[in-house]
């Protein structure tokens, strides 16, 4: 089966994560790069949320009110410092979240990795996951998601990235090992 990528490809984002991935670090470049993560985590989650409908009948009238699935929870996996803008706005739009520090590093071997903070791993058995990349280029992803399917029992299926754009290498790789794995980009690029 092929890897699900889903190359979002609206004018406006095109244009944004162009600025991203072409220009230098600067002021507007994080916000861009916010505003970037709002517009992909929205995409992702229109068709991974579940709304449930509740009908209240009254006298005169059917009261319609709509609630998130209870049962649902989900942790996004993101790099708090390039991306905190946007934290306190997704803690409001979707229930249950839990926001886990990551950050890519390589160890005393040069092997990429990815730290976390592994204290909510009770959380995590359940819960969807939501990985936010900035540029998916090396194969620390592949990792970072080994881990989380091995030590916490994560389903590949509850488990999506976000990135800006990705390395055709890279998801080449990932293909080989996690076909089911849902990608949300901007482009795919060769670096």
């Amino acid at each position: 089966m092929p890897l699900n990528i889903y190359i979002i490809s609206h004018p406006i984002i095109s244009t944004l994560s162009s600025q991203i991935i072409y220009q230098k670090n600067d002021k507007t470049h994080r916000s861009i790069y916010n505003e970037m993560n709002f517009l992909l985590i929205y995409e992702l989650l229109r068709k991974w949320i579940t709304v449930k409908k509740i009908y209240i009948k009254n006298v005169d009238y059917i009261k319609e009110i709509s609630i998130f699935n209870p049962k649902e929870s989900y942790t996004l996996f993101a790099n708090l410092e390039k991306c905190c803008n946007i934290i306190d706005h997704l803690k409001t739009l979707i229930p249950k979240l839990s926001i886990v520090h990551t950050d890519i590093y390589q160890d005393e071997n040069y092997n990429t990795r990815i730290y976390y903070n592994s204290k909510k791993e009770k959380k995590l058995t359940n819960s969807r996951i939501i990985i936010i990349e900035k540029i998916l280029n090396n194969n620390s992803i592949i990792n970072f998601i080994n881990e989380l399917i091995n030590k916490y029992n994560i389903k590949i299926t509850s488990i999506k990235i976000i990135c800006i754009a990705c390395n055709n290498k890279v998801l080449e790789l990932i293909n080989k090992k996690y076909s089911n794995l849902e990608i949300y980009t901007t482009k795919i690029i060769n670096i």
